[in-house]
């Protein structure tokens, strides 16, 4: 009965996997085998729990943070450039990660199995597939090591890659481990991707924690839309986190620092919100960059009481700050500026 069940199941599955966004996936891919870029990777992962949808999730330019996108409970899957070194010579080599978290149950597992041919096809070609479930082997040094040690054996890469350096030759796979420490997408660095920030920004969030200023709230945002950077001030005030929302943009992604008092038996506290925004037109691949610099904006505005993430104006207003900070401290009266 279970021999015959395991059969069905895999016959119904469809073994074939979706690009939920083709546009953003085709970017991330070119810009990560394209030499002059400074992005060296991507990484993908599953629409939900759909094993037959994929989108991008992040783009960065340095391999020493995939590591810090691999989630115990989640299959990701990473297409990454690293670059090895000869003599005086360099040459560009890809790399295909599957990660398969520990904490993904059995049943799950064979459902993202099935499609497992279909979702490598879309890295092809590279040079080495390292499939795994620690952290360790997602060390860059092990990789280079990995990539120089198959040097010889016959390559995937074709020699039709556009925008390439001299590419190496060689296949192999990592077998998969059950020791090493496990991190979590919450376990990203603090400084994160390093991004140039204006003087003023520095000085506009410094205003708003100084409780003499009158400066209420500051929104800083991309020069130009771009996640390039640098990062600008791109407004502040004096009022309310409702007119900080009136300077919302619906195609940018965009950091706020607001400061309100909170009233707890005639005790005045001041309080501090911080608040990401990405609207709902910013395109896939910026979204997928400026999430690498979510560490770097954390240390750039410092220690919040409350921390809110919006995408249409209805979420950030003065009544859901409000009700933030007051189930935050447990007090029960309103909060004043």
């Amino acid at each position: 009965m279970a021999q015959y069940y395991s059969f069905d199941f895999e016959r119904k599955m469809s073994t074939e996997v979706e690009v939920v966004d083709g546009t953003a996936f085709t970017e991330a891919i070119k810009s990560v085998r394209n030499d002059s870029t400074d992005d060296t990777y991507a990484v993908f992962g599953h629409d939900g729990e759909d094993p037959n949808r994929i989108k991008v999730i992040a783009v960065g330019q340095d391999t020493k943070e995939i590591a810090s996108y691999m989630d115990d409970s989640q299959i990701l899957y990473t297409f990454a450039r690293f670059v090895t070194k000869f003599d005086m010579s360099s040459t560009v080599k890809f790399v295909y990660i599957r990660w398969v978290g520990d904490k993904v149950p059995i049943a799950r597992r064979g459902k993202y199995g099935v499609i497992k041919g279909s979702v490598e096809k879309l890295f092809d070609p590279y040079h080495i597939l390292v499939e795994t479930n620690t952290t360790e082997d997602l060390d860059t040094e092990k990789i280079l090591r990995q990539l120089d040690d198959t040097a010889g054996i016959k390559s995937r890469v074709l020699e039709n890659v556009e925008g390439r350096q001299e590419r190496g030759f060689t296949q192999t796979q990592v077998p998969q481990r059950n020791n090493g420490p496990k991190f979590g997408v919450n376990n990203i660095s603090r400084g994160g991707v390093k991004i140039d920030i204006d003087p003023g920004v520095a000085e506009a969030i410094q205003a708003v924690r100084n409780q003499k200023d009158n400066i209420q709230w500051v929104l800083a945002s991309y020069q130009d839309g771009s996640p390039k950077g640098p990062i600008i001030v791109k407004n502040k005030g004096e009022g309310t986190v409702d007119e900080l929302r009136e300077n919302l943009v619906e195609d940018e992604a965009m950091y706020g620092l607001y400061r309100l008092t909170d009233h707890l038996d005639d005790i005045k506290t001041v309080k501090f919100v911080y608040i990401v925004w990405l609207g709902t037109e910013v395109k896939p691949m910026t979204r997928a960059k400026v999430s690498t610099h979510r560490g770097a904006m954390e240390d750039l505005f410092g220690q919040a009481h409350v921390q809110i993430f919006g995408s249409e104006l209805s979420d950030i207003t003065e009544d859901i700050v409000i009700e933030k900070v007051t189930s935050t401290s447990g007090s029960k009266s309103h909060v004043k500026e």
